[in-house]
């Protein structure tokens, strides 16, 4: 989002930090009353002289356990509803009246998602990253590249637990017998095997149309493989969990995180739901109708 959105005095202000480190920035769109309906933000800025207020809160904010700025969305002109009148802010996690009461605890342990409020928080006009109105623009293009980061994630997790399903299957002996001789055991994985090939292929192809084009021309295809994958890989580890049997269950083995962390992204950078209706609104005109 800097690389493509950012001034050149905000590049050289952040980039290098960003690589090594030194700069963390955090992602602050999701409010308490909003989620995917990110055009109902109440979260608002207001300009004073040359600087900017804001009020507001946000919700699962991302990446608050290390960030030294937070990505912040607030609507700033237009109607509750619009998409233009969103202006995405760049503002340092320890500014007077930012503040975060505590991070969630979550399905997946302790995350890196906080509860933001902001109160009078104070910046200037250069703290604008992108167009002022035209931020959920940016939060477009950055909701499009996490989507198919974590539908390649997903298929590689699948991967990993079908494999070493088939592994500990070949090597586990029950009533006398290799346990893979269980058509119970094997047509599962044959199952989760041959959509995993259909998913990566559908990753790699739209990964590759993504650098081709505008995102929002594939944009459809992208919703295609987040939901299809999130889903993948949640069956695949509850798979993996049934096949070694109680072992599988135990924190001694992977599976049971590897669902934890992924079932997730089945509800962040919007729900399987929202990219199904993207998939529709695509098939049945720009934008799928209430």
């Amino acid at each position: 989002m800097m690389h493509r959105f950012g001034t050149p005095s905000q590049k050289e202000q952040f980039m290098e930090g960003m690589m090594t480190g030194a700069v963390r920035m955090g992602f602050g769109l999701t409010e308490p009353n909003h989620g995917s309906d990110a055009t109902w933000l109440e979260t608002a800025g207001v300009r004073d002289g040359d600087d900017w207020v804001i009020n507001g809160a946000k919700r699962f904010n991302s990446g608050l356990h290390a960030a030294t700025h937070d990505l912040i969305f607030a609507r700033t002109a237009g109607d509750p509803g619009k998409a233009d009148g969103v202006t995405c802010f760049i503002v340092p996690t320890d500014s007077p009246g930012f503040e975060i009461p505590f991070m969630w605890w979550t399905f997946n342990m302790p995350t890196d998602h906080a509860e933001v409020s902001l109160t009078d928080v104070r910046v200037p006009n250069e703290a604008i990253l992108g167009e002022e109105g035209r931020g959920l623009a940016l939060a477009q293009t950055f909701v499009h590249e996490n989507r198919i980061r974590q539908a390649a994630s997903g298929v590689g997790a699948a991967q990993f637990c079908i494999n070493e399903s088939v592994k500990y299957a070949r090597e586990r002996t029950v009533f006398g017998k290799p346990l893979w001789l269980n058509q119970a055991i094997q047509f599962p994985l044959a199952e989760l095997q041959t959509e995993c090939e259909m998913v990566r292929n559908l990753v790699y192809k739209t990964a590759w149309e993504l650098d081709q084009q505008h995102h929002m021309e594939v944009t459809d295809k992208v919703s295609m493989c987040n939901y299809r994958a999130n889903r993948l890989v949640c069956n695949a580890a509850d798979r993996a969990i049934q096949t070694h049997g109680g072992i599988g269950y135990t924190r001694h083995m992977p599976f049971e995180h590897i669902y934890r962390h992924h079932r997730r992204y089945r509800i962040t950078e919007g729900s399987e739901e929202i990219q199904i209706r993207r998939v529709a609104g695509i098939m049945f005109g720009k934008k799928a109708k209430r």
